[in-house]
């Protein structure tokens, strides 16, 4: 069994089909299918179904390709111990992060990581914190900025900054105005964000309760809910980050939440325990030290660089 092989079966695995797991590994589809193939005849087992419509594992096969996983990331993990240890900060990097705070990161994290490391080929993912994690675990990201999920067993969290979350209410809403500047979160007026507003150690934990808030469109986006506001009437919750995209006239339909426990949320650098990049984690602190308002950054942050052993 060869390195080549483990590679070839780990990428059919992920994506199920002969073809695109072929060009992810730079070979042809014959190339790849001779090659395990041959692992298979080799070691006298099934590692595939295979018919028209779909290719899957076997149960053998499975066991194999976690093993085989396994080892390609032990070998990785020698090849980032070089690079981390070198002068200059090269390879890849796939990051993943959440949904509703790409907005605010990602197009400054692009422009400065590229200025700053122009050897590093940076690959950025959106996904919720359930497939975060899971992507984390397999190898498929580096790194991911996110919440602290509610399972992060066998993951490495280093907070990054704290960001506070603020009301956003309609010229029609001035019941709610009057609740809110009082500290109270009218249930019957908000509009509710999917994923966002589920905060279980502040005081915004909304998405869950189906009793609180306009369940009639579950909203993807922070713009989505303002454009709603701004049409339905009501209020809803944004993130402090999210300020800079209002024009002036929204921003007058702005308060701050008097909630307790404060209504914020926690943006944290998640890695595997084992994650061995530590010049590569500085490097991506160090650009996201650029990005976020300096008040928000986590001090440790601001005073000290990560070790991660």
């Amino acid at each position: 069994m060869t390195l080549q092989q483990m590679e070839y079966i780990v990428a059919l695995d992920k994506y199920r089909h002969f073809v695109l797991a072929a060009e992810s590994c730079g070979v042809t589809q014959p190339t790849l299918s001779a090659l395990i193939q041959k692992l298979e005849e080799e070691l006298d087992v099934k590692i595939f179904n295979r018919d028209r419509k779909q290719v899957t594992p076997t149960d053998i096969g499975e066991k194999i390709i976690r093993q085989a996983r396994t080892a390609l990331n032990e070998v990785y993990r020698i090849r980032e111990v070089v690079a981390d240890e070198t002068s200059t900060t090269n390879g890849n990097l796939r990051i993943g992060i959440l949904p509703t705070i790409a907005p605010y990161l990602v197009p400054d994290l692009i422009h400065h990581f590229r200025k700053s490391f122009p050897n590093v080929n940076l690959y950025i993912d959106e996904k919720e914190n359930e497939s975060l994690v899971k992507d984390l675990e397999l190898g498929n990201i580096d790194m991911a900025i996110t919440t602290l999920p509610e399972s992060s067993k066998g993951l490495l969290e280093i907070p990054v900054y704290v960001e506070r979350f603020v009301a956003y209410f309609s010229e029609k809403c001035s019941k709610a105005q009057q609740f809110i500047s009082k500290g109270e979160i009218p249930a019957e007026q908000i509009w509710i964000l999917k994923e966002g507003h589920c905060l279980p150690h502040s005081g915004l934990n909304l998405c869950k309760n189906g009793q609180i808030g306009n369940h009639i469109y579950q909203a993807g986006s922070i713009e989505t809910l303002i454009r709603i506001v701004d049409k339905n009437g009501g209020y809803t919750i944004i993130p402090e980050l999210h300020l800079r995209f209002l024009n002036d006239k929204q921003k007058e339909k702005v308060l701050p939440l008097q909630v307790n426990p404060p209504a914020q949320r926690q943006v944290s650098l998640l890695v595997k325990e084992d994650f061995v990049r530590e010049r590569m984690m500085q490097a991506v602190l160090d650009v996201l030290q650029q990005i976020i308002p300096e008040e928000m950054m986590d001090s440790r942050i601001k005073k000290h660089a990560v070790r991660l052993r």
